[in-house]
């Protein structure tokens, strides 16, 4: 009787261990790990066209976005699909939306209009962020920083991406939330 038991113990502790059943994401984090899950497909390309991990891209977009509860919109409502808070410099030939926005000059935060991208896709703004960052030379040090999101955040702050004193910091917060949320995230870089 004892060895039936001793059987039955090893077989159910080798079955409850070997189950694969992925982990329960707290409440809480369930919007963020729906965004992720639906930005992941458009980072992919980007991270590799970058050598950057698709997860910083992913929280990148979510920082800039609110984790796309912030999303800059059109006068009608509907939305930019800029992720990225990427603004319309004088060579951008697309549609383009104008905001009240935060900037930090000279050490003072100010508010002002500026005018922003917009796309007609998220997949589009990806797209338009991986040219971007791939392709000024002020962004270089963004390149192949892989799964390293100090270096990738610093990397932007250097390059002026953000005027927010705290973003390298925030941006590295981001990606850790993120990444509890996708902990089996790789970076397919």
């Amino acid at each position: 009787m004892k060895a039936h038991w001793l059987v039955f113990a090893v077989a159910a502790f080798l079955s409850a261990c070997s189950s694969h059943s992925p982990p329960t994401v707290p409440a809480r984090l369930v919007p963020v790990q729906q965004f992720a899950q639906t930005m992941l497909p458009h980072a992919t390309p980007a991270a590799r066209q970058l050598g950057v991990a698709p997860e910083v891209i992913v929280a990148h977009a979510a920082l800039e976005s609110g984790w796309g509860q912030r999303p800059i919109r059109h006068p009608d409502g509907s939305d930019s699909h800029n992720l990225f808070s990427l603004k319309a410099t004088p060579s951008w030939q697309g549609e383009t939306v104008s905001i009240l926005t935060t900037e930090f000059i000279r050490g003072r935060k100010l508010k002002r209009v500026e005018r922003f991208r917009a796309y007609p896709s998220f997949g589009a703004a990806f797209a338009d962020y991986a040219s971007l960052l791939g392709g000024l030379p002020r962004y270089e040090a963004v390149r192949g920083t892989g799964t390293d999101e100090r270096a990738f955040a610093c990397a932007l702050k250097q390059g002026a991406y953000a005027t927010d004193p705290a973003y390298v910091d925030k941006l590295i917060r981001v990606t850790g939330v993120l990444r509890q949320v996708l902990p089996e995230a790789e970076s397919g870089v």
